[in-house]
């Protein structure tokens, strides 16, 4: 089976390839992958995944409803690494199997909370574009609105025209400003969720070390 990359996903589905590694980064279990070191590449089958998830969004769902279409429609999936476990992973699960997971989930939630600052990040930078347009087009119809109205017929009609274009993009714009505002709320709740997670990991993992050194300590001959 040939493997993806998000670059692929995007030419054969015709998503923008960064609004594609935003649906990768949060639809995450919903698309099939592996992971080789750093590269993540996707099944085929997970173009269908990406192009039911534009779909979703072009009819106005946001991220949570989503979610819920994607659990009824799809499995899970769960992460494939290709690359062969080091030696010191190796050595933490034959000493403590619990440990061995603890510290993979944790290793997972710190990737995860990085993809989730990027989607932020970049959704911050649509919205300061995207009110900037809306100052020029509100610029654009008030120069419209304090043209004289008298004159020639055609150059009126074609103004009344511009005008309702320039209406009809300004209520476009604040459409999409008020979703995007909406998926970075949501991203805000999931960040501050995987951050909460992040401190109960760290505090379990130091607990457990605690335990082993206890009961290695205990293990020595006296």
């Amino acid at each position: 089976m040939d493997w993806l990359s998000v670059a692929d996903i995007a030419r054969l589905t015709r998503i923008p390839a960064p609004t594609a590694r935003r649906y990768a980064s949060l639809f995450r279990e919903f698309l099939p992958h592996r992971k080789t070191g750093r590269v993540t590449r996707y099944a085929p089958e997970a173009a269908g995944v990406f192009e039911r998830i534009a779909a979703l969004y072009q009819d106005g769902r946001v991220t949570t409803e989503i979610e819920e279409v994607l659990r009824g429609e799809f499995s899970r999936t769960i992460d494939v690494d290709a690359a062969p476990a080091s030696a010191p992973a190796a050595d933490v699960r034959a000493v403590s199997p619990a440990l061995g997971e603890m510290m993979e989930k944790f290793g997972q939630s710190l990737r995860l909370l990085a993809d989730q600052k990027e989607i932020i990040a970049c959704l911050r930078k649509d919205v300061r574009k995207l009110k900037a347009g809306f100052v020029l087009l509100a610029r654009d119809r008030k120069k419209l609105k304090a043209l004289p109205q008298d004159g020639d017929e055609d150059l009126r009609r074609a103004l009344d025209a511009g005008h309702k274009s320039l209406a009809r993009k300004d209520a476009e714009i604040e459409e999409l400003a008020l979703g995007l505002s909406f998926d970075t709320s949501d991203l805000k709740i999931k960040m501050q969720t995987l951050e909460q997670e992040l401190v109960r990991l760290r505090k379990d993992r130091r607990d457990m070390e605690r335990h082993l050194l206890d009961k290695i300590d205990r293990l020595k001959p006296s």
